[in-house]
């Protein structure tokens, strides 16, 4: 950048340095060095003195005589850029003063911050006015603060001021502070210098973007216990322009947060800007945190504005990536006082949204306003969302279409609407709106397509095909008419009569999501490990306030009194204690009853034994699976729902499905290759 406004710019800090005459006394010989290479850049018709300061070689009265004339000579050039800047005062400002200017207006920057300001960025940006200090004092890469103050023409206390890292400049995120107090133009800042804004409207679009649309609305979340007040909250904080008003929203992925925040501020008619969502790289570098967007923002919009600020993924703010005592932002605990002041003092009300809240200090907690954890919406909930939108744009809205569509895919409210108009916009029907769904899940997933587990149990599942010591529809009508969730369950017996998908299906009766862990998920070569990973799961069962499923129990649950090992008995020991404390239904499943630590199955609320099917069963069961009647299944006393299933599997690739003999055939070989079954 070379326009005439820089250019004087230029000459305006030189000037301030050769005015500065502690400056120019300790720093002699690099000046006149510069007054003879440099000097005729500025006033090209300046006479300059051959003669310099000298050297050693030089007789005391030669070196004398030059430095007088040198002293002289450059007495007399700053006068005359001291009368070549006053003439030029009135040059239209250039590209980057008119951006300091806007970024000014918005910041609401005093005079002097302002000029400080520019200085720190044309220091970094332009190599003349780099290169003023550098070669007259010795070379390096970054300005100290007193020589920063010369070149602004201010004293080194009010430098000091400015470049203090509680001053505003360093609080906008504009400079970074070093740890020994010298400043330098943030990247933020420096974008400034080359990047044409039109207006102050740009440069703040550029910094804070434009409020984001809600595409939701209240009524989709009347299962929101919490809606109401929140909304009553926000509408208040707003017309009475209260402060430290911060609503945290937490809980798992793909519950509805960010547009629970959007459709909350539209409700109140506030305009709702999104932190970090402006889509500059700029302002979304890791270096450049969301933290200092806040404080932008705030300044920007100003608490009459009626605005409110979201800060989705706020992790990176209240658990780390905040300004460390370096004066350089690297992923690391922010100061606990400075975020307790930002979370006091915000002018604007601020939606927080985390993931997990678990590490977060307490003393952030402490000062939020209202808190609401969000869960998986019920199962009624997400289908009337899906009714809504298939309605408003024209698509089959009957209860089964969206039954069908919350039973394959599990989603945020936001994925629906957008598929749903992305079919709308083809004039699609209900197979585009799958398409457009398989394709955001598995870009979701990270190109990963992700199977519906559930999808074949809730087909295959019949109680009746059950052959149980305990009438499991009668238990299961009873836990659901209660309403109760604090139970747990043994349930032993012949492997593949159907013990894990009763549980599934009881998680489906009481509206509730399945945590499943397999004696993989849990055992561990390391010490105590596995313990580690025990907690974890009931933990995760209780955060998503679902029903825990632990199958091939025994592995973790032997008979402490046959144990050979102390970590076997500390194993149990864990288990205990924590289905002690749980307050949601866990479920184990075993096939090796005869293993089971005994003080175990004490605590168990319900023991329930599987056998292999009965002689009716078993006709019934051949009629589930193919659809056939009248199979003589007497002489296949073992057969369990599982033979069954795999028989089906076998019989499809064989293009047999309807041949009732060989369905036959094949359960009897699947008998044959069974061990033995006590009866």
């Amino acid at each position: 950048m070379s326009d005439l406004f820089e250019k004087r710019k230029r000459m305006e800090y030189l000037l301030n340095t050769l005015s500065n005459k502690t400056f120019v006394r300790e720093h002699f010989n690099g000046v006149c060095g510069w007054l003879s290479d440099k000097g005729n850049l500025y006033l090209p018709a300046f006479k300059i003195p051959e003669t310099q300061s000298g050297g050693d070689d030089f007789p005391f009265g030669k070196r004398r005589f030059a430095k007088n004339e040198m002293s002289a000579a450059i007495a007399g050039y700053t006068a005359a850029l001291r009368d070549k800047v006053r003439s030029a005062r009135r040059r239209v400002p250039g590209l980057f003063e008119r951006n300091l200017i806007f970024v000014q207006r918005l910041l609401g920057l005093s005079d002097s911050e302002k000029e400080y300001l520019g200085l720190l960025v044309r220091l970094e940006c332009d190599d003349e006015t780099g290169n003023i200090m550098s070669e007259m004092d010795s070379p390096r890469c970054r300005v100290n603060l007193s020589e920063a103050a010369i070149m602004a023409g201010v004293s080194r206390d009010k430098a000091a001021r400015m470049s203090r890292r509680d001053s505003v400049l360093a609080r906008l995120g504009l400079i970074d502070v070093d740890c020994r107090g010298a400043p330098e133009a943030s990247d933020i800042a420096k974008t400034f210098y080359n990047t044409p804004f039109e207006s102050a409207d740009d440069v703040r679009r550029f910094l804070i973007g434009t409020p984001v649309k809600a595409t939701l609305d209240m009524t989709d979340f009347a299962h929101l216990p919490q809606a109401e007040i929140l909304k009553k909250l926000l509408a208040s904080s707003l017309s009475g322009r209260a402060v430290g008003i911060n609503i945290l929203l937490y809980g798992e992925p793909g519950t509805g947060k960010t547009e629970f925040a959007k459709t909350l501020a539209h409700s109140v008619s506030a305009p709702l800007y999104s932190l970090g969502e402006n889509g500059n790289s700029a302002v979304e570098r890791e270096y450049d945190s969301r933290f200092y967007q806040l404080a932008r923002a705030q300044k920007i919009l100003g608490g009459d504005s009626g605005a409110v600020l979201m800060v989705d993924e706020a992790d990176d703010i209240l658990n780390g990536d905040a300004l460390s005592f370096s004066g350089r932002r690297e992923p690391v605990s922010a100061p606990k006082l400075r975020v307790n002041r930002m979370l006091e003092n915000n002018i604007l009300p601020t939606i927080w949204i985390s993931n997990n809240i678990r590490d977060m200090d307490k003393a952030f907690l402490r000062r939020f306003t209202f808190a609401v954890n969000f869960k998986r919406p019920p199962k009624k909930a997400v289908a009337e969302i899906w009714r809504k939108n298939l309605r408003e744009n024209g698509l089959p809205d009957d209860e089964k279409t969206a039954e069908n569509f919350v039973g394959k895919y599990s989603i945020s409210p936001s994925f629906i609407a957008t598929a749903v108009k992305s079919a709308r916009l083809i004039n699609g029907g209900v197979a585009e709106v799958e398409q457009t769904l398989d394709a955001l899940q598995e870009a979701y997933n990270n190109g990963r397509v992700e199977k519906n587990v559930e999808k074949k149990p809730e087909t295959d599942f019949n109680p009746a095909l059950l052959n149980t010591d305990t009438d499991l529809t009668r238990l299961a009508a009873g836990i659901e008419r209660l309403g109760r969730t604090d139970f747990s369950m043994c349930l032993y017996g012949v492997s593949g009569t159907g013990k894990s998908a009763f549980a599934a299906y009881l998680a489906r009766r009481l509206d509730l999501p399945v945590v499943k862990k397999r004696c993989s998920d849990l055992l561990s070569p390391y010490v105590g490990e596995a313990e580690i990973n025990i907690a974890r799961a009931f933990a995760e069962a209780r955060d998503k306030e679902a029903l825990l499923i632990f199958d091939e129990a025994d592995s973790f649950l032997q008979d402490r009194n046959g144990a050979a090992r102390s970590w076997e008995i500390s194993l149990v020991n864990e288990m205990l204690t924590q289905m002690e404390s749980h307050d949601f239904p866990f479920v184990c499943t075993t096939n090796l009853m005869d293993r089971i630590d005994k003080a175990a199955l004490r605590r168990f609320t319900f023991k329930v034994q599987y056998d292999c099917l009965t002689e009716d069963q078993r006709a019934l069961c051949f009629e589930h699976f193919f659809g056939i009647k009248g199979a003589d299944l007497r002489h296949l006393p073992s057969l369990t729902p599982g033979d069954f299933a795999v028989v089906r599997e076998k019989a499809a690739f064989f293009d047999c499905l309807n041949d009732k003999a060989r369905l036959i055939g094949m359960l009897e070989t699947e008998q044959k290759n069974k061990a033995p079954v006590k009866h």
